[in-house]
């Protein structure tokens, strides 16, 4: 019992630490996922591919950014235990998957 309950500290340390990692970057991507919704609310779903990419290009470009000014950020996450690899990982993924339910919803309501 003892060992679940360091695991699960552990575990909410490791996201705690990925929320406190993503906060520098959500005001960029949603602001993003809130200028790609407005397009498609006004295009619909013909121009979904063209956001998809556009997100996709802008994802890359904002994660350059922060890697190339945040370098030396990334040696306190590591030495606490969350790898670069696991930090970019769940950043993007995570916010994919609000740019999509975003989508999704602003063009069920459209």
């Amino acid at each position: 019992m003892i060992n679940n309950s360091t695991y699960i500290s552990k575990s909410l340390v490791k996201l705690r630490l990925i929320l406190t990692f993503y906060r520098r970057y959500f005001l960029a991507g949603f602001m993003l996922t809130l200028a790609f919704s407005f397009l498609s609310w006004e295009y619909g779903y013909p121009i979904f591919a063209t956001l998809f990419w556009g997100k996709i290009t802008s994802l890359f470009i904002i994660y350059h950014f922060v890697r190339n000014y945040n370098g030396n950020e990334f040696y306190y996450y590591q030495n606490l235990g969350v790898s670069k690899k696991v930090l970019w990982t769940t950043t993007l993924i995570f916010d994919m998957l609000l740019y999509l339910i975003v989508i999704v919803q602003v063009n069920k309501f459209r």
